[in-house]
């Protein structure tokens, strides 16, 4: 069976169990195949602050949300990724923003802290963000292996700024990923300006699927999208919530990989990669 590749897109509240329901609803609708991976957005169960998401918090593998995902992702046998939940951190005060991979089995295969906080003035209705007032930043990259139909597929992690940086994702694709996650809450402002470059140049450089989540509400771009290693936009929702998917196509890889070896051509090195 191939390997079928898809993201969610939400519109979550402050509320962690009304986004819950509406995760299991978009879920149901979306009836993953078995090994299929499915992408929720960043901050998933709470678009909120400091203090919501400290209260939200849990020990990484332990608490309720994370039982939840675990319990979805062994109903419908997929990878379940969760774009972002707050993990608890060894730093007072503050925590961590991770990506979480459940297996068909319903374990925690990997997580994710992300790299990057974005710390930034946007000329919205909010003005400025500093991420690093709550959270802890990570420090590796990460990847996991999806198994379908007996073959091994990697993929790589990343969540929302990260997607500023190339050389995670160079990273990324020198660790051997053949598929790119980015779960995101975009905002209007910036998603207008940037996703769709951005998106496109990290997928072209790497020759690297690119399943991108967003979150599609108020404040945010929403335009979760599905892009192949040529860059061709795939799979794309506009607003609101909703699924996309596509097929993943190990051949294509292999056509675009092959016919311009842009990683044997390199002449730079990458620190990430030491």
């Amino acid at each position: 069976m191939a390997l079928t590749l898809s993201a969610i897109q939400m519109d979550s509240d402050k509320n962690a169990d009304i986004n819950l329901d509406n995760l299991k609803r978009l879920v149901a609708e979306l009836s993953p195949r078995p090994e299929q991976i499915v992408l929720l957005p960043e901050n998933a169960f709470s678009v909120s602050g400091k203090a919501c998401y400290l209260r939200l918090a849990e020990t990484l593998g332990e608490g309720y949300y994370q039982t939840q995902l675990a319990n979805l992702a062994k109903q419908y046998q997929c990878y379940l990724v969760c774009g972002s939940f707050p993990i608890k951190s060894a730093q007072q005060g503050k925590i961590h923003t991770s990506c979480l991979v459940f297996s068909p089995l319903g374990k925690l295969l990997n997580y994710y802290h992300k790299l990057h906080l974005f710390d930034a003035q946007v000329s919205d209705s909010r003005g400025a963000y500093k991420e690093s007032d709550t959270f802890v930043a990570g420090q590796e990259i990460q990847l996991f292996d999806c198994l379908n139909d007996k073959q091994t597929v990697k993929v790589g992690l990343a969540i929302c700024y990260d997607l500023r940086f190339p050389g995670l994702f160079q990273a990324l694709r020198a660790a051997g990923a053949d598929i790119i996650l980015l779960p995101a809450a975009f905002t209007k402002v910036t998603g207008k300006a940037h996703w769709l470059p951005l998106l496109q140049a990290r997928a072209i450089e790497n020759q690297c699927y690119i399943i991108a989540a967003n979150q599609g509400g108020k404040n945010t771009y929403g335009h979760s999208m599905i892009i192949s290693p040529w860059g061709e936009v795939l799979q794309q929702l506009q607003q609101g919530e909703g699924i996309i998917q596509t097929l993943f196509d190990k051949s294509l890889l292999q056509q675009v990989r092959s016919d311009m070896p842009v990683i044997e051509h390199n002449r730079f090195k990458n620190s990430l990669r030491e």
